[in-house]
């Protein structure tokens, strides 16, 4: 991937804009061409030699019908970044995201067979890996370049991007409660808490409370004495415990108080944006990882 004078000096921009800014759009807009212009697109789109029928290309109005078929909101996509003279973007981020995955899925590098002399074009194949992967490295470079919080996978999907130290022990985040039902609650708030779904965010937040409440009862008797037993276990001192005893019951309280599980009209909102989610989100977790046994080594 190229980097550029500034960020070998400066380091990357912060990955924390949500929305894919106009001059961003444009930026990944004239790539998605670039590759088009390249037949990169061909190995699923092909245009056939007249001759032998042989692959030599890109059926461009094959490609253009199928991809605005699966994303509608970027027929005319050029045109739209061209004529647009507002601030935003042309389309929504979403919608962007979900145009660069397609791409992604249909993308390989092509590779020059025998020349056709007669119709002046080379027959030709695809490696699907190489181009992914060539794909992949300048859609990341123009994210990052823009600080956008999206990054494309080895997979081509999106997940979002969230740094800090927490986020980087979630993201690699094992889970071993002893209880195979809490496990699950965790993987899931951990998977969706990286998911560019807009509602992703709501979902991750309430599979974590979801655990968080039940990890209350893992032990025998009632929540309290559970409670106690899950602090005496996890503390290595009287103040310690303290500490772990009151920040659990001020993120009981918010869970209460706040939609996080909760949907009454007399709830607070959280917004409609991720910041108070995933503050709330990585404080729970910065907790639960503290109090939850270390991982069993494997057998």
């Amino acid at each position: 991937m190229l980097q550029l004078y500034s960020d070998r000096v400066s380091g990357p921009r912060p990955r924390t804009e949500a929305e894919i800014s106009k001059l961003a759009e444009g930026a990944l807009q004239s790539l998605v061409q670039s590759y088009q212009a390249r037949d990169f697109f061909g190995i699923d789109y092909r245009k056939t030699c007249p001759d032998n029928g042989r692959p030599c290309g890109t059926d461009e109005s094959m490609l253009k019908t199928a991809r605005e078929g699966m994303v509608p909101e970027i027929a005319d996509w050029q045109d739209k970044v061209r004529c647009n003279d507002s601030e935003g973007p042309s389309i929504p981020t979403l919608a962007i995201l979900d145009a660069l995955e397609w791409h992604a899925a249909h993308v390989g590098e092509p590779v020059d067979g025998g020349f056709h002399q007669f119709f002046g074009h080379y027959h030709k194949r695809w490696d699907r890996e190489a181009g992914l992967a060539a794909f992949r490295d300048e859609v990341n470079q123009i994210m990052s370049r823009h600080g956008i919080a999206y990054e494309m996978g080895e997979d081509g999907r999106f997940t979002r991007i969230v740094e800090g130290p927490v986020a980087d022990q979630l993201r690699n985040a094992l889970f071993d409660s002893g209880d195979d039902e809490t496990d699950k609650l965790l993987e899931t708030a951990r998977t969706r808490f990286f998911d560019r779904d807009s509602d992703a965010a709501q979902r991750s937040i309430e599979a974590l409370w979801d655990a968080f409440e039940r990890l209350k009862t893992h032990n025998p008797g009632d929540k309290k004495v559970s409670v106690q037993a899950l602090l005496e276990a996890a503390a290595q001192s009287p103040g310690e415990k303290a500490l772990l005893e009151e920040e659990m019951s001020a993120l009981g309280k918010i869970g209460n108080a706040w939609r996080v599980r909760h949907h009454e009209t007399d709830r607070h909102d959280l917004g409609p944006d991720r910041r108070l989610r995933d503050y709330l989100f990585l404080r729970l977790f910065a907790l639960l990882q503290r109090i939850l046994p270390p991982r069993r080594p494997a057998s």
